[in-house]
């Protein structure tokens, strides 16, 4: 009977897909990987683990009273996404301004700031994330691991997951601009489901602004 709940809590845990780190060293370098571990589909599941990390992200920083820098963020993205996705042919592939930092390769040093991610993929559909990081200055971190993330994909993704995830991105900051919750536990899941489907939000459905 033991064993039948053990193998039962590890189906609902779900498959362990990858594991995302970002890692700060000094001199402001900053590392970002995605270490695959059961995925088929790597590129694929690239869209909705980055939409699922994004969504996080803002989340974080709403719980830490930085909504001004989620929206921000939001802007600058939406920004970004139009280039992405400019003309016909393929896809934009933009050099974002990471300010002070500067993407490198896996350091000697000791980081002196991470981010990780534990994604994890349910046989039923859906995703889940396991977040955990150092505390301090994220008004700044956060979004500079985000933008690293995202920089790492411009560079390396496939033309066509690469504009499903820019795709994806675009959606998801519609979900937020009509049910403005990205600081709710609810939108953690409800708004990259949205940006990876093709339902539409009437604007009488939308949530008033308070």
């Amino acid at each position: 009977m033991f064993k039948r709940l053990l193998d039962r809590f590890r189906q609902d845990r779900g498959l362990h897909k990858a594991t995302v780190q970002v890692d700060f060293f000094p001199e402001n370098q900053v590392t970002p990987q995605i270490l695959w571990l059961s995925s088929t589909s790597p590129e694929a599941d690239t869209v909705p683990l980055i939409l699922l990390v994004y969504a996080r992200i803002l989340y974080e920083l709403a719980e830490l009273n930085e909504g001004r820098v989620a929206r921000e963020l939001i802007r600058f993205l939406d920004q970004v996404c139009a280039r992405v996705l400019d003309g016909d042919g393929p896809p934009q592939r933009p050099r974002l301004p990471l300010g002070q930092l500067k993407l490198a390769a896996e350091s000697g040093q000791p980081a002196l700031k991470s981010y990780r991610v534990e994604f994890y993929a349910f046989a039923a559909g859906g995703f889940r994330l396991d977040f955990e990081g150092s505390i301090g200055k994220e008004g700044f971190y956060l979004p500079g691991a985000f933008l690293a993330l995202l920089q790492s994909c411009l560079d390396s993704l496939a033309d066509d997951p690469l504009r499903r995830l820019t795709r994806g991105l675009v959606r998801l900051h519609l979900y937020y601009r009509y049910r403005r919750d990205f600081w709710e536990g609810g939108a953690l899941t409800a708004g990259p489901i949205f940006a990876l489907g093709t339902e539409e939000i009437r604007p009488e459905d939308a949530t008033p602004e308070v």
